[in-house]
């Protein structure tokens, strides 16, 4: 067990957890201490979320033992360890849409208050506007009769973690909290961090933006497949140590793209057929936006979260409504009726939100399969065989990480779920792939694989490449072209050779560069 000089708030001894032959979690044992701030790293993968599962009530280990402020304890179900005050924030919100942002705040108070009305949503509300003023997040949200289905992948996000601190945790787990967050949103859940943290409360980070994870945590616990790793403070283990920790032994075939080789792709790209062009096209919350994506390029989209790069990208598809301007294919203008129209034009589509996009009772192989399953057999009718062989093509080819195709989906980490959807995008070999945040939540190695895959795809393949991305980081990183939106127009359209500065300039609308 790792020792610290702050008393835990809670410990985990000798727990284990199996999915059939997968051990997700394999006898950790460690502490969580009150007061401080836990960053828990691992690749997708590595057991992190299993973990945060059988510390919060949501699963059962198979063995070992839980001890909270001294006391083991034996949590049945999330409700019992909200009430003992363990409380998790998790990577994708838990909200039901129907309901108002008030209402999905004191969600919890249903068990508790069996006479809850419709009358009871008034006084919610005014509890909510309050309870955010106590935050300090009153400016982080729109008014709490808001509901929650109008609400941006940002604002949902925002939503669970006020209602988590709205328990007054003793052990809060924050798994991927800020990974629908802007930088400087996230600044603002740091700065509640860290009144947490003085206030005694053990916080718990998961997270795969590694700078900002080092810029809070007071720990660092690394845990890889499924099996405790190291434990020390930042200066011990820090971001390089603590990557190389996370990877062990493995080595990894993905190397960035020199400067040269991304001059040589952008020349090649300007010089290619155009396969996605917008004409000055408009729509709610965006007007006038035009640019065209050449085959073989990767067009990186940026600008704030709430900007309208999401809405831009959803009118392409069909998915939202064009009031003015065209959309070209391959140079012809094209009637877009909805996602299946554009599958068929040879445009992709993978939105930014897995919950959305994954069929969670189905399996592995049916989410790699279901937009091709028409294909894979005569007359319409599906064969089992060719089904369940291109199913294992898809994971090969794109390194899905599961025991079979015959596997849940909900098996999968996050990083390989995404995998899944890109594979599955994919399987339909379209001419444009559109992704909207393609490495929320992924770990660092992750993320190099989809980067290798996407440069691989556009640069050796041909395919045009457009993605979505709220982090500076990877446009610049990966990104042949760079298109900046602000409050609905585009503010910039280069090439990716000057760095970040115009990019931040553009999305803020300063005119420094």
């Amino acid at each position: 067990m790792t020792t610290t000089e702050k008393p835990a708030a809670l410990e985990v001894a000798g727990l284990a957890k199996s999915f059939g032959a997968v051990r997700a979690v394999r006898d950790v044992s460690l502490a969580f201490p009150a007061g401080q701030v836990t960053g828990l790293l691992g690749e997708n993968g590595a057991g992190k979320s299993t973990l945060i599962r059988l510390c919060s009530g949501e699963m059962r280990p198979d063995r070992g033992r839980l001890t909270l402020a001294g006391q083991e304890v034996s949590f049945g179900s999330p409700l019992e360890a909200i009430a003992a005050g363990v409380v998790v924030v998790h990577q994708e919100p838990l909200l039901i849409s129907e309901l108002t942002i008030a209402d999905n705040l004191f969600l919890y108070d249903l068990g508790e208050r069996p006479a809850y009305a419709a009358a009871r949503r008034g006084e919610n509300v005014a509890r909510a506007r309050e309870l955010l003023r106590d935050l300090g997040m009153t400016d982080y949200l729109p008014d709490p009769a808001t509901l929650c289905r109008e609400l941006s992948a940002a604002s949902r996000q925002m939503v669970d973690i006020v209602r988590a601190l709205s328990r007054q945790p003793k052990v809060l787990f924050l798994d991927e909290p800020n990974s629908s967050l802007t930088h400087e949103e996230s600044e603002r859940l740091f700065s509640v961090v860290r009144r947490l943290r003085a206030d005694g409360v053990a916080v718990v980070l998961v997270s795969h933006r590694l700078a900002e994870v080092f810029s809070i945590v007071d720990h660092v616990i690394v845990l890889r497949d499924g099996t405790f790793v190291a434990a020390g403070d930042p200066t011990e283990i820090h971001e390089q140590r603590a990557v190389a920790l996370m990877a062990g032994e493995r080595k990894r075939a993905v190397v960035a793209e020199t400067v040269a080789e991304r001059r040589d792709a952008v020349a090649h790209a300007r010089d290619a057929e155009v396969a996605l062009e917008l004409a000055n096209l408009s729509g709610e919350g965006f007007a006038d936006v035009s640019f065209a994506l050449r085959r073989g390029e990767i067009l990186g989209m940026s600008g704030l979260v709430g900007a309208g790069r999401t809405e831009i990208a959803e009118a392409v598809i069909g998915a939202r409504r064009i009031s003015g301007g065209r959309v070209l294919v391959g140079g012809r203008p094209a009637r877009i009726s909805g996602p299946g129209r554009a599958q068929k034009l040879g445009i992709a589509y993978v939105a930014e939100e897995r919950r959305t996009e994954v069929f969670h009772a189905q399996t592995v192989g049916y989410n790699l399969t279901v937009r091709i399953l028409s294909t894979l057999g005569p007359f319409g009718f599906v064969s089992a065989r060719r089904t369940n062989a291109a199913a294992r093509e898809l994971t090969r080819r794109f390194g899905v990480k599961t025991a079979s195709t015959e596997a849940p989906i909900t098996s999968l980490s996050g990083g390989n779920q995404q995998k899944v959807l890109l594979a599955r995008a994919l399987a339909a070999k379209p001419r444009v792939l559109i992704l909207d945040e393609p490495t929320r939540g992924v770990d660092v190695g992750t993320k190099a694989e989809i980067y290798a895959t996407l440069r691989e795809l556009a640069h050796t393949e041909g395919l045009a490449v457009w993605f979505i991305s709220s982090e500076l980081e990877e446009v610049v990183e990966l990104a042949d072209r760079v298109v900046v939106v602000r409050q609905g127009r585009l503010t910039l359209d280069a090439p990716n050779t000057a760095g970040p500065q115009p990019i931040v300039a553009a999305a803020m609308g300063s005119t420094e560069g």
